[in-house]
């Protein structure tokens, strides 16, 4: 068989045709990957940096709304301290009028039971006056006597 040496050239010079085609179009793809990759790279460092800045507000935001919190807390335990402060005080004053009515009850007690007796020396008194003797009348008078002066 004889082929044509012009043949042989032609379908080398095609082949060879294809070759730098298939090589320009994978050297385009090539850069073009490239390209893409850059652009992805600077989308995603966009992408972290807005992702930052967002992630320092939002802890700026926290820190605003925990001093926030931290303020209306002190306030709170302000107030409350003052509230049992005040509920200190009238417990105190309670307590203080509690212990006043507890001496006058007291004192009311023991005048009840001085007058009641000085009630029972009148009475006795009062019997043997009615009994009739002048001796044990003086001596009532007298016990009666002495009762009044330590009172007064």
């Amino acid at each position: 068989m004889n082929i044509d040496p012009n043949w042989i050239t032609s379908i080398l010079l095609f082949v060879i045709g294809a070759f730098l085609i298939t090589i320009c179009v994978l050297a385009l793809l090539l850069i073009e990957s490239k390209r893409a990759k850059a652009r992805i790279e600077a989308t995603l460092e966009t992408s972290v940096a807005r992702h930052k800045a967002l992630l320092q507000e939002h802890r700026a935001e926290i820190e605003l709304i925990e001093d926030q919190h931290q303020v209306q807390l002190a306030k709170l335990a302000m107030t409350h301290s003052q509230e049992l402060d005040g509920m200190r005080g009238i417990l105190a004053i309670s307590d203080l009028d509690r212990d006043e009515a507890l001496r006058n009850t007291d004192a009311a007690e023991r005048q009840t039971t001085l007058l009641r007796n000085q009630l029972d020396e009148i009475h006795v008194f009062l019997e043997s006056c009615s009994a009739g003797t002048d001796e044990t009348a003086m001596a009532v008078r007298h016990r009666l006597f002495q009762i009044h002066s330590e009172a007064c």
